[in-house]
C-alpha cells in the first residue's frame, strides 16, 4: 500500500467515524425528546418553546435519515467497486464508481447541517427554559 493509499484509507475512515457519530448523536436526541415530551405536559410550553423542539426534533430525524441513506449509498458504491475489480481490467468502468462518489458528497453536507441547526435550536431552547425559570 502506497503512501497515498494510506492516507486515504485514514480519511475514509475518520469519515465513517465522524458519520457513526453524528447518526449517533442525531438518534440519541430524538430519543430524549420523544422523553422529554412524553414526561412534562406539553400544553406548559409556549409557541416559541414548541416550534424550537419541534424544528430540533425534525432536524435531528432529517439527520438520522440522510446518515443512513449515505450508508445505503456508501454500501452499493462497494459493492460496485468490488464488482468492478472482479472483471478483467479491460472491461472495467468506473462510472458508477462516480456517481455514487457524487452523491455522497451532496449527502454528507446536508446531515451537518441539519445536524448543526438541530443542536443550536436546542441550546437556544436549553438557555430559554434556564433564563425562564
Amino acid at each position: 500500500m502506497s503512501e497515498v493509499e494510506k492516507f486515504h484509507e485514514l480519511a475514509k475512515d475518520a469519515g465513517n467515524r465522524l458519520r457513526a457519530h453524528t447518526l449517533s448523536v442525531s438518534s440519541g436526541a430524538t430519543g430524549v425528546f420523544f422523553f422529554a415530551l412524553t414526561s412534562t405536559q406539553a400544553d406548559s410550553l409556549s409557541h416559541l418553546e414548541k416550534w424550537m423542539l419541534a424544528t430540533a426534533l425534525v432536524g435531528f430525524v432529517l439527520t438520522v435519515a440522510i446518515c443512513l441513506y449515505e450508508l445505503r449509498v456508501d454500501a452499493q458504491r462497494f459493492f460496485a467497486l468490488a464488482t468492478e475489480l472482479e472483471k478483467p481490467q479491460a472491461e472495467r468502468s468506473w462510472n458508477n464508481n462516480e456517481n455514487y462518489k457524487r452523491k455522497r458528497y451532496w449527502l454528507v453536507h446536508p446531515s451537518y447541517i441539519t445536524l448543526t441547526i438541530s443542536i443550536i435550536v436546542t441550546c437556544a431552547y436549553l438557555i430559554l427554559s434556564i433564563v425562564s425559570n
